[in-house]
């Protein structure tokens, strides 16, 4: 209440969505801007097909979040999503908001610069509805988010007599963001492994040999905690190439390897665990199904256990923390494309647990939409 009394967080009086960009670097010599808009989304099941997940949720992480919405009556954070425009017609109606000033200019830490005008124009608000009406919805970030917004919704529905189509809790407040830009950045996730007990990383390397080919590196003259180039190049070809290749290390090895699959043996076993074609040629899904489980035999309970793996977007660290012995063993993958999230989520299916990381994340904070059961969201 002090920040509104204060005027540091103002209630818009009207209608309005906001148009947000974010300029990012992805490595000091590339930098990169992402175009998108913040609104009110009518919260759907997914069972419609109009709002797509992709990725697997945790009911503990639900549970927290929805004590959390139960106590603030606000989303404090978007959820991140995407739609596809491949003409980028909605990004040219909005664009215009551009010619203003922006009511946001601000750089964070990471010298990231998030900008965010605000849009009241009648005929701009229409546009944009009307050019979104059919397009389906697919989760980027925050499917926790999403699924707790689901069970708020329904938890009000219950607590009221009387409740009114548009009011507040029947929506959500999300980031979307065109699939077809060229802002988008999706970096990998990278399994990093501790207390593997007694295993002995050169069987495991016999084993893989059934489903992949499996190449090897000598610890190179740039020393410890950098790949070797001809390593990381493996790595990068297979993603140019859209090819199955993983990248793997223990601690103390003298060599590093790659994987790259067999996609006939691949495909069989994966069929055989009744895993859908469509996900096949998932890195992270060979990861997780043919290597985690498969070939060193870890358990359900084992990956769902935080202290077991860790999950690491930058592969130097990853490595460098190999070879400290922070970690037993690590495997290194290309990201995900957005063509597989589409197409993954369109087929109704979901992905292993941290399969992306759309990066960088929409600052929280920005725009805060609050929950207020006697208010209705104006169209």
């Amino acid at each position: 209440m002090k920040w509104q009394s204060d005027l540091v967080r103002v209630r818009e009086e009207q209608p309005a969505i906001y148009y947000y960009t974010l300029d990012y670097a992805i490595s000091p010599q590339v930098r990169k801007t992402r175009y998108g808009f913040i609104c009110a989304l009518r919260l759907e099941d997914f069972r419609t097909g109009c709002v797509r997940p992709h990725e697997r949720t945790f009911q503990a992480v639900k549970d927290e979040r929805l004590r959390l919405m139960s106590a603030c009556h606000a989303n404090l954070s978007p959820v991140f999503a995407l739609y596809s425009d491949t003409a980028l017609v909605v990004d040219h109606h909005l664009q215009v908001a551009r010619e203003s000033e922006p009511i946001i200019d601000y750089q964070d830490s990471r010298g990231q610069k998030h900008r965010i005008w605000r849009v009241f124009d009648r005929n701009t608000l229409q546009q944009v509805r009307s050019l979104m009406r059919d397009k389906p919805i697919f989760i980027a970030d925050g499917h926790h988010r999403y699924e707790t917004a689901l069970a708020y919704r329904d938890m009000q529905r219950k607590l009221q007599e009387k409740v009114s189509s548009q009011a507040s809790h029947e929506f959500i407040m999300v980031y979307l963001s065109n699939m077809n830009q060229t802002g988008l950045t999706i970096l990998p996730t990278h399994r990093m492994l501790r207390h593997l007990g007694h295993w002995k990383p050169r069987e495991f390397v016999q084993l893989a040999e059934q489903f992949f080919e499996v190449t090897t590196y000598p610890v190179g003259p740039q020393g410890k905690g950098a790949a070797p180039v001809e390593w990381d190049a493996a790595l990068r070809r297979a993603r140019e190439t859209k090819e199955n290749c993983i990248g793997f290390y223990w601690h103390g090895a003298t060599q590093y390897f790659s994987l790259r699959a067999r996609r006939n043996e691949v495909d069989r076993y994966l069929a055989g665990q009744n895993i859908p074609a469509v996900l096949h040629s998932l890195d992270v899904v060979i990861l997780d199904q043919v290597v985690l489980r498969r070939l060193l035999g870890l358990s359900d309970e084992f990956l769902a256990n935080e202290h077991n793996i860790h999950f690491k977007h930058d592969l130097a660290e990853g490595l460098s923390e190999l070879h400290t012995g922070h970690y037993d063993a690590g495997f290194f993958i290309n990201p995900t494309r957005i063509e597989q999230v589409q197409e993954v989520a369109s087929a109704g299916l979901i992905m292993p647990h941290k399969s992306t990381y759309f990066y960088p994340k929409a600052f929280s904070g920005l725009v805060i939409n609050p929950l207020n059961a006697a208010e209705d969201i104006s169209l």
